[in-house]
């Protein structure tokens, strides 16, 4: 992300996308009622045919749509403003839907920005381009996966199906064709994903074989990534959430929202074992906890900022309040499985700075 202006008096930001992260990071930021300003398509009348149009439209935002692991954020809304040269068009009260890609520039208007907004979208314009890649391997399975803010992508799985080890010739000339074939498709992810970090994961034996090769791949070139290696009971996609789970490799993807996520959750049901009053959770419970000053971390769901009506109201309430008494705020995203642990607590939780009251 990258901030090409910011007029805090008019409320405006403009802003250009960088990469999908960036995308999700909006998604969550940009709320019903906010005005945004974007270069779009429109369908026109021409003589007896239309035609699609480019020109840049003004409109008040309905509705947002984020397809994870797509490269596009749908913003749904009523015109408000068009160029010159089609106000006889009567666009202008219609709806239209601004479809925002990585690249993309979009301008937005708040009659006020919430500071964790703002914060949000630094922390984007902070963020290196690390890229983590992580693979995940024993004798039986391969996974290939995307580390991202909202949540991991699954690249790629392969079933790897060696001889048994009564026929070792076979087993051998087999391994080291898989182990060609893994190498490959990791590289390509790398390379597709302009990736900088890889972590190799899976039981010690597959493990080092497979990092042993890609390092003799990587040997002298100047896109290296760094590699680093987790031992982990199982290949495949197991070993990959395995592999997440692990806290020796929170320092490789401390910049990566979904590590933070994964962190607080299980700091939160620690707690939640073994001191339960200093967390709370559950709408009403969370906005007291707010009110009382009493919130340290503040964890919401996604969902929850897409909300309306009264839980809408009660959530921006809670986010004030915290945001006024130093509180960290974090999102989460309902597709991460932190997310979803999240949402069965009811979508928003806290770790207190004080016990609020007796539990019964």
């Amino acid at each position: 992300m990258k901030i090409l202006l910011w007029d805090e008096k008019a409320g405006l930001m403009k802003l250009r996308v960088e990469n999908q992260d960036d995308l999700w990071a909006l998604y969550n930021i940009i709320e019903e009622g906010d005005i945004v300003y974007a270069k779009t398509t429109r369908e026109l009348k021409v003589g007896n045919s239309s035609m699609r149009k480019p020109m840049i439209l003004g409109i008040k935002v309905k509705k947002l749509e984020f397809q994870p692991f797509t490269e596009r954020l749908r913003v749904r809304g009523v015109i408000i403003h068009e160029p010159e040269k089609y106000k006889e068009r009567g666009l202008r009260g219609s709806h239209h839907t601004i479809n925002l890609d990585i690249g993309g520039e979009i301008a937005i208007i708040k009659e006020k920005w919430p500071k964790h907004a703002i914060d949000r979208i630094r922390e984007a314009c902070r963020k290196t381009k690390l890229g983590v890649v992580i693979l995940s391997i024993d004798d039986e399975e391969a996974a290939i996966a995307i580390i991202r803010d909202y949540g991991v992508e699954i690249i790629s799985e392969i079933a790897l199906r060696l001889p048994g080890k009564m026929e070792a010739d076979k087993r051998y000339l087999a391994l080291r064709e898989k182990i060609k074939e893994v190498t490959k498709a990791v590289k390509s992810t790398i390379k597709n994903t302009s990736s900088t970090i890889l972590i190799v994961a899976g039981p010690s034996y597959m493990r080092e074989k497979v990092a042993a090769a890609l390092e003799k791949e990587y040997s002298g070139k100047s896109d290296k990534p760094k590699i680093y290696q987790e031992n982990t009971s199982n290949g495949g996609v197991r070993g990959i959430y395995e592999a997440i789970r692990r806290g020796s490799i929170t320092k490789a993807v401390s910049e990566h929202g979904i590590i933070e996520e994964t962190k607080l959750m299980a700091q939160f049901l620690k707690l939640l074992s073994k001191n339960e009053n200093m967390v709370t959770y559950g709408l009403n419970e969370v906005k007291d906890a707010a009110k009382a000053g009493a919130i340290k971390a503040l964890l919401v769901l996604d969902e929850m900022l897409h909300s309306y009506g009264e839980v809408r109201e009660k959530i921006e309430e809670i986010i004030k309040d915290v945001e006024r008494k130093g509180g960290k705020i974090k999102i989460f995203s309902s597709i991460h499985e932190a997310g979803r642990q999240l949402k069965s607590l009811g979508g928003v939780a806290a770790i207190l700075r004080f016990k609020v009251r007796n539990k019964q």
